[in-house]
């Protein structure tokens, strides 16, 4: 019988008058990868808090190796062997590798740090754990993989039992991603157990050995994730059959269809950039954060400057300086922040819906807000986009994450763009929303032939959506793909080997 690590029985966990958690059960086998799974505000977050100590349960236990542990603090558990590795690397960058391994640790000699028993050790330890770098230099020199491995190091020798890895891949490339699969895996086989989280479904189909899902607060078994797919992640956690959308890929655009080109166009980020923008096609974007992909989305809507270059709508020059101008030359755009740029949670969704027809569509000859006809358009998207909710005048912060974005979308749709940029539209938000998302913008580009610039870092949900990518790196457009049937490591692959090199812009690349 395979030995249980930490068994988590019957938590549940109340948030005021909220129910986060109802009699949650599963357990974490030793030499494991443990996936918890669910949707924003499912409870996912919720029960790992809880296993961390930093949420206390109204009832239920956890135990670690058969003993209760919910007295525990943070600290005690951790000393037990319950470890954190945070998204983002948690080191001190400018201290060096040795004294990150050791940090709160540094052998003493009387009253003094015993430098060279530290570096000597933090060898050992770094020689252990196969990890290749000099313990004298500073973390800030690693990259991210590395920095995420002294993390990890630093949990192990402290004595790891079981190690919880939070977004372990943000921001790493495929090679670094491989590599750090690989060093967890190697832990795995000594022993040590995983709690991974990542809301890359194909990340949990490829690492995991077990699953659990989280619903509405509840718990429910996953299965082996050696036989798991993407879709069936996906219905498990929807608890019920969710159908991913596939888009029929456009050929080829003739020119006749072109409506929008971007000729050189520079900014605080942007370098040099040309690109052209066609009716009912979707275009994705993949870059690096600062790579130039959301610098191209906010430029076009007139958020960031233009330095140089030009901007030719339908064959003659437009002047996009604010978003103004960009609405005025039927571009709408959805930004990654919907808190912020997005919604007005204290309006009525109908009121957020029509907000961009304000001072166009729905203002009448005396200058007054058309109600009736701003009704009416509310409707028609509310019943299209599937929005969850009693009537178009409910409050829009009463709506649910998923319910919010599709608001937002619908907002942009209302307009009849030609082009619309959608920047991460379905971050955050449940399995069928998104795909509900999908849908309506397919639709739009298919019913209106308006132009979609996509950005995502779910590659997954990428290839599934759009007809070609543009690949970006250091403020430049490096590739111009086609999407003739790429795989998710394709995209991973074509971005980590784009180069600078002039001869590279438009290449068409098969895989």
């Amino acid at each position: 019988m395979e030995e249980t690590v930490l068994q988590v029985e019957n938590i549940s966990k109340n948030f005021g008058m909220t129910q986060a958690l109802k009699d949650v059960n599963f357990s974490i086998r030793k030499g494991t990868i443990h996936s918890p799974l669910g949707r924003n505000g499912a409870g996912k977050s919720t029960v790992v808090n809880i296993i961390a100590g930093i949420y206390r349960q109204n009832s239920g236990k956890v135990l670690l190796e058969g003993k209760e542990i919910s007295s525990y603090s943070v600290f005690d558990r951790q000393n037990m062997g319950i470890k954190i590795v945070p998204q983002h690397a948690s080191v001190v960058p400018n201290l060096t590798v040795g004294e990150n391994v050791f940090l709160g640790i540094w052998p003493r000699k009387q009253l003094f740090v015993d430098w060279k028993k530290l570096y000597e050790d933090a060898q050992l330890e770094l020689d252990k754990y196969g990890l290749h770098v000099d313990p004298k230099v500073k973390v800030c020199s690693l990259n991210g993989v590395d920095q995420r491995k002294v993390n990890i190091i630093r949990a192990m020798h402290g004595g790891a039992r079981l190690i919880i890895l939070d977004e372990p891949t943000t921001a790493l490339s495929s090679k670094e991603r491989e590599e750090l699969f690989v060093f967890v895996n190697e832990l795995k086989k000594k022993g040590t157990s995983f709690i991974f989280i990542s809301h890359y479904l194909q990340e949990v189909v490829d690492l995991s050995d077990d699953v659990t899902v989280i619903r509405d607060g509840r718990s429910f078994a996953g299965a082996d994730g050696e036989i798991l797919s993407e879709e069936k992640l996906a219905n498990l956690i929807a608890g019920e059959e969710v159908e991913l959308i596939c888009r029929d890929i456009l050929d080829r655009p003739d020119e006749e269809r072109l409506f929008m080109e971007c000729r050189h166009l520079s900014g605080t980020t942007l370098k040099d950039v040309s690109v052209k923008l066609y009716q009912g096609e979707i275009t994705g974007l993949v870059g690096f954060p600062g790579s130039g992909a959301r610098e191209l989305c906010r430029t076009l809507f007139g958020l960031e400057k233009m330095t140089s270059g030009e901007i030719l709508y339908k064959g003659k020059k437009a002047e996009i300086k604010n978003p103004f101008d960009a609405i005025r030359h039927g571009i709408a755009y959805v930004s990654y922040d919907r808190h912020k740029e997005g919604i007005v949670g204290l309006m009525s969704i109908r009121e957020n819906i029509s907000m961009p027809l304000f001072y166009s569509g729905l203002r009448t000859k005396w200058g007054l807000i058309n109600r009736r006809k701003s009704e009416e358009i509310a409707a028609h998207y509310f019943e299209q986009f599937h929005i969850k909710a009693n009537s178009v005048n409910d409050s829009l912060k009463s709506l649910s994450g998923g319910n919010q974005q599709k608001v937002v979308v619908a907002k942009s749709v209302s307009t009849d763009p030609q082009l619309l940029i959608l920047d991460e539209p379905t971050i955050g938000i449940d399995i069928k929303s998104r795909e509900e998302i999908i849908e309506n913008v397919n639709k739009t580009t298919k019913e209106s032939l308006t132009s979609v610039l996509y950005l995502t870092n779910d590659f997954d949900e990428l290839l599934r959506t759009v007809d070609r990518i543009l690949f970006f790196r250091d403020g430049k457009l490096v590739q111009d793909v086609r999407n003739d049937h790429l795989s998710h490591e394709d995209v991973i692959r074509i971005r980590d080997s784009v180069t600078e090199k002039t001869e590279s812009i438009h290449q068409e690349v098969s895989p």
